[in-house]
């Protein structure tokens, strides 16, 4: 039997083909997104989120300063945002990739609090979250990704880790 999701629910009394292929568009979209930002990093030879980091502002920049220059981070930041974008685009680990994403996308609003609020309150960062917060808990990696392949094949013992398909 097929596992329903919330997104199958949402599409209930719309027009399913069309509610899916735009999921599926969104999906790639916001992929390549992500992927796009961190291959740039990856192929830019010394790229750092030093400056940027060094440059924050807000209630918390003191803290996000304190980490200008940490390699760790630009290995995190870099890699972390190809690895989310692929994830989005072949729709595998769509929900642990959404909780990362929101987790990358808030962490770029609050270091950069007074640019990212200077035209009001909501920008782009919280865009993405919102959208990659549908994703969390929408089920959109079953609209033609992995994710719905892998978790039907999941063991019956392995029924935990269906939270990190979806």
């Amino acid at each position: 039997m097929r596992k329903s999701t919330p997104f199958d629910a949402f599409i209930e009394g719309s027009y399913r083909e069309l509610m899916g292929w735009g999921a599926l568009l969104l999906r790639l979209v916001m992929g390549f997104v992500f992927f796009y930002a961190g291959w740039s990093k990856i192929t830019i030879e010394g790229w750092s989120a030093s400056g940027y980091l060094a440059n924050a502002t807000g209630p918390f920049a003191s803290w996000f300063q304190s980490l200008a220059g940490n390699g760790f981070i630009d290995v995190f930041n870099m890699w972390g945002l190809l690895f989310i974008g692929i994830a989005l685009i072949l729709g595998i680990l769509v929900r642990s990739a959404s909780f990362f994403g929101i987790l990358v996308m808030l962490l770029y609003y609050v270091s950069d609090f007074v640019g990212n609020t200077a035209h009001g309150l909501v920008d782009e960062h919280l865009v993405y979250a919102s959208v990659l917060l549908l994703f969390l808990f929408g089920g959109f990696g079953h609209v033609w990704g992995l994710d719905a392949i892998i978790e039907r094949r999941l063991d019956r013992r392995a029924k935990w880790a269906r939270i990190f398909f979806g």
